[in-house]
């Protein structure tokens, strides 16, 4: 089932009621309402005993093991939910280039500083547009590690079908707001929960 959080915003905070369960949906999916606004849905933030904790477990093969460049999760030991739901926010803005903090991956430049930034932004703005929306994906991917990295998290590998269930991929085209932002808070609960048993990745 998926959940659906309804609401409207009030002075301070998102009061919402009793999720909704859609039929024939599997219960690991957590989606917030498609009428609420990008702003409203980006400011919320739900109590993490009513986020359904996904399922991680799996058996891993060397075929899985191959693809953990793309699918994987963070955690990071002694966050609070709300600690790593402002963090994978923060980090989802920068990889998609809302935020102008932290640039697209490193591109070499003899000027540096803001030169260097543009030519990197530039860059990159080439190879997705000769390489298509892959190239893209693969570049957020990046950014986002190199980001969550910086604040302190590991990153695990995760089996395709699982990671699809609380994550998202996106090229020339983004994921709806309400969708991106329930996958994010079903991340930040596996950040700031139990430390997973499998190996580490790195960066």
């Amino acid at each position: 089932m998926r959940f659906k959080m309804f609401g409207t915003v009030g002075a301070a905070a998102l009061v919402v009621s009793s999720p909704v369960m859609a039929e024939n949906e599997t219960a690991e999916e957590y989606v917030l309402d498609a009428s609420l606004s990008a702003e409203e849905v980006i400011a919320f933030t739900p109590d993490p005993a009513a986020v359904p904790y996904p399922e991680l477990a799996f058996e891993p093969t060397e075929k899985i093991i191959g693809t953990y460049d793309k699918y994987f999760y963070f955690h990071k030991d002694g966050v609070s939910f709300e600690d790593a739901l402002f963090d994978i926010r923060d980090c989802d803005s920068l990889a998609r280039g809302l935020n102008s903090g932290m640039g697209y991956q490193d591109v070499y430049s003899p000027y540096g500083g803001l030169a260097g930034a543009a030519g990197g932004v530039i860059g990159n703005a080439i190879a997705a547009a000769i390489f298509g929306s892959a190239e893209k994906r693969r570049i957020r991917r990046v950014n986002l590690r190199r980001c969550m990295n910086f604040k302190g998290y590991e990153r695990y590998g995760l089996e395709k079908d699982l990671w699809q269930k609380f994550n998202f991929e996106e090229g020339f085209s983004g994921e709806a707001e309400h969708i991106r932002q329930g996958a994010i808070i079903q991340q930040a609960k596996v950040a700031s929960g139990p430390k997973p048993a499998t190996e580490e990745l790195g960066r």
